[in-house]
């Protein structure tokens, strides 16, 4: 893992069921995580489906084509909001980082914790 992003980092690596996570405008997102996942293309944390508050996220109109592609490696949601916050689906594996299939992933630099402090520096 990255030492300088672990060390930004204002959660643990691992797994917390209390924590819940926000947008920039206050909008609840997601409700405990799985783990930081640090690949090719930056930090992103992970949750699982029952983590995800489906409510808060839509599919853009535009990014509908994915559902029914062959060759989308993921589902892209953004959140309802005005921060418009990115939320993966992963559908296929990747070579440059170590996402799992049928699990979501946000990066930690759109997501905030309930006291408003950002999930990474």
């Amino acid at each position: 893992m990255d030492l300088m992003i672990k060390n930004r980092l204002n959660i643990p690596l691992n797994a917390e069921s209390f924590l819940r996570f926000y947008t920039s405008t206050g909008l609840l997102i997601c409700r405990g995580y799985l783990r930081v996942v640090i690949g090719g293309r930056g930090p992103y944390v992970e949750f699982d489906e029952s983590q995800v508050v489906k409510e808060n996220i839509k599919i853009p109109r535009d990014q509908e084509w994915r559902l029914n592609s062959e060759n989308a490696y993921y589902i892209e949601f953004r959140s309802i909001d005005e921060a418009n916050v990115k939320v993966y689906y992963q559908r296929k594996t990747v070579g440059y980082a170590d996402y799992k299939i049928d699990l979501y992933y946000i990066s930690p630099f759109d997501l905030f914790l309930k006291d408003g402090s950002g999930v990474i520096d």
